[in-house]
């Protein structure tokens, strides 16, 4: 039977195993549309399939655990409820934090970007376990935040893990761990193209065709699967049907100025909160945070929690002004710190409730001032929403996507233009502040690269370029191995120590000449002591008398055999006594090269044309070989699988004017 199966899995698992390996080489090419969109597809389902289960675990639990009337309802909560939930919530997540190795408590859209820049976006499954419990407790227990920043990281492991699986280079498993974000965004808030624009603008921070094509098919799906689920219904029931008229302008410059300067504050306070509470421990922080929701959740309970219910009362204009301006603040004030203390939750959900509270008082003081109808209070609340966002993340096009999706009413984008440019550019240009998650990373030593707008090093794949043909040693090396690993004339022979380790690599013309030269030196040499010795023995033997008479000689016959014929006394000494030299003895030269090719070492690092070298994993980016080469000072890579394992195999040579050269011709 297990012969049966042995057979059976030879059968199939050849076939696969080239299949699979034909893939990876087609990936590490920029330009592997088809591929790449069709690994996008099935990244994009499963991001949105982890994205479903977190809500439907947080709903079950706030309804069905916490009995609230509905989803997010916190306000039905007794006011002691309202106070102690969220301290002592964040007591017991922050000591569980506390007690986690430090590397499995970084999580959130900030631990995407750092992995996905510079780590091949390679998400480890520890942390995004770590993300779904933490992320549902917290949300749970009240704190403001949002589901989106753990649907981030759970669709861009749902694309790590399938990239990782297959075995494939880092620039596809860059592109569909940037499926998986687009496609968590969709199904989050049911915004396809929003969720598109912002994996591209925010994580992948580039615009490439053989980004778009995938990031747009996973996006689909992961709005498909949503609506599937939780019907087509955006997330904020808002409708809006307004025709712009030129005398809004004004206002709606306005608008963009009050929000662009909340923005600029509210990444202020965060900067300022990092900063301080740096050095704190996990627990203190949590607890902190804790502390201020539930004090400024006993008095106001719409700012706990995710907040769409009273998005939508601010919509509706069902809300005094005196209310909505106690809402701002408080909101504003109360989640800029929670982000800054580091707590496991969204931060964008937050931000689109602060841009629609303060679009909502403006649009609530226009109608009671009867500049407008009441319809059009939802009009100004969306735009708050978008001004906010746009310029608390530095990412217009996906504020201007999620305002034209949540409202479906194309009357609103050029209103939407004009607030979210203003709002992004008074925060950037004014207050000088850049992008939340990029003044996060900042604040932690932690900066990222900026955006692309071309190919470049981050998508092209190390084993789409590296030279094959290669040959390998281990030193210390005789010269009989040498000669094997020359015998294919590979373009490049790669030594390595005995540990497995590259020391460096030689082409094959300079390493066929040093052969050539240290192989017929060490062979005159070996012959000439060999003959050395032979005559050394021959008149050590003629000094102690004369030979044996039935001793023989060899002599080659013309057919090339060798006949013994036996030699006398008069002949052993004939020799010496005309005063002749004598002739050399002869040496078996085919058994004394065979001697010296195991008995003599050859030293790499005395070839001419020898290279330091170092491994790199062949699934990189030129972008990482670049850093490797840096840090380890080199200038030539040797492409290896499972780089450190006693299993690694090499692959490839490659050398640093080909990695540019590649970059630059791509």
């Amino acid at each position: 039977m297990t012969a049966l199966l042995a057979r059976i899995q030879d059968w199939f698992g050849r076939p696969l195993n080239r299949f699979i390996e034909r893939l990876r080489l087609r990936l590490a090419q920029p330009d592997a549309l088809l591929q790449v969109t069709l690994l996008g597809l099935i990244a994009g389902l499963l991001a949105a399939l982890l994205v479903v289960a977190f809500r439907l675990a947080l709903e079950g639990l706030q309804i069905y655990g916490l009995g609230l009337p509905g989803a997010e309802r916190y306000e039905s909560l007794p006011a002691e409820w309202r106070l102690l939930l969220p301290i002592l919530g964040t007591l017991v997540l922050g000591l569980a934090f506390h007690l986690l190795p430090f590397g499995m408590r970084n999580v959130g859209v900030g631990h995407v970007i750092i992995r996905f820049h510079r780590f091949g976006a390679d998400m480890p499954w520890q942390n995004a376990v770590v993300q779904f419990i933490a992320g549902v407790w917290g949300l749970l227990i009240g704190l403001t935040g949002g589901r989106e920043g753990p649907g981030i990281h759970l669709g861009a492991f749902s694309g790590s893990l399938l990239g990782h699986s297959l075995g494939l280079p880092n620039n596809s498993v860059r592109t569909l761990s940037g499926c998986g974000v687009a496609a968590a965004i969709s199904a989050a808030f049911n915004t396809p193209l929003a969720g598109v624009i912002f994996a591209l603008e925010v994580v992948i921070k580039q615009y490439t065709l053989a980004s778009f094509l995938p990031v747009i098919l996973a996006s689909s799906m992961g709005a498909l699967l949503a609506t599937t689920v939780f019907g087509p219904e955006t997330l904020f029931t808002i409708e809006i049907h307004h025709e712009m008229s030129f005398w809004e302008v004004p206002t709606l410059l306005a608008l963009g100025l009050i929000i662009g300067a909340m923005a600029a504050g509210y990444i202020q306070i965060v900067e300022a909160t990092i900063a301080r509470s740096w050095n704190w421990p996990v627990w203190a922080r949590f607890t902190a945070a804790g502390v201020a929701t539930g004090i400024i959740g006993f008095w106001v309970p719409e700012i706990l929690g995710i907040g769409h219910d009273t998005t939508d009362l601010v919509a509706a204009a069902e809300l005094t002004l005196g209310a909505l301006l106690i809402i701002a603040v408080a909101k504003w004030l109360l989640a800029s710190v929670t982000v800054g203390l580091g707590l496991p939750i969204g931060t964008i959900a937050p931000v689109l409730m602060i841009g629609a509270v303060v679009g909502g008082t403006l649009g609530s003081l226009l109608y009671r001032l009867d500049h407008i109808p009441l319809t059009d209070v939802a009009f100004y609340t969306v735009l708050g929403m978008g001004a906010m966002m746009g310029a608390t993340l530095q990412a217009p096009l996906a504020a201007l996507a999620a305002v034209l999706e949540l409202t479906t009413d194309t009357g609103a984008i050029l209103p939407a233009m004009i607030t979210i440019v203003v709002s992004g550019l008074v925060s950037r240009m004014v207050f000088g502040k850049s992008g939340l998650y990029d003044a996060m990373l900042r604040a932690n030593d932690q900066q990222m690269p900026g955006p692309s707008l071309w190919f470049n090093g981050d998508n092209i794949g190390v084993s789409s370029i590296i030279e094959r043909r290669i040959a390998e040693v281990t030193c210390p090396c005789n010269l009989a191995r040498f000669e094997q690993a020359l015998e294919e004339k590979p373009a490049w022979l790669v030594i390595r120590d005995e540990h497995r380790q590259a020391m460096g690599v030689i082409r094959y013309t300079p390493a066929k000449a040093a052969y050539d030269q240290i192989f017929n030196q060490a062979l005159f040499d070996a012959q000439s002591r060999a003959e050395q010795a032979a005559r050394e023995a021959k008149a050590q033997g003629h000094a102690e008398g004369p030979t044996p008479r039935d001793e023989t000689s060899v002599t080659p016959t013309t057919g090339g055999e060798e006949m013994a014929q036996p030699r006398t006394d008069q002949e052993a000494v004939e020799t010496p006594a005309t005063g002749a030299e004598a002739p050399p003895p002869e040496v078996d030269l085919e058994a004394l090269a065979n001697e010296v090719r195991e008995a003599v070492l050859v030293d790499p690092g005395e070839i001419s044309g020898f290279y330091r070298a170092a491994d790199v994993e062949v699934g990189y980016t030129l972008t990482q070989a670049q850093r490797v080469m840096r840090e380890e000072d080199v200038g030539v890579l040797v492409a290896r699988r499972m780089v450190g394992s006693s299993q690694a195999r090499t692959l490839g040579v490659m050398t640093a004017a080909m990695l540019e050269q590649a970059i630059v011709e791509r």
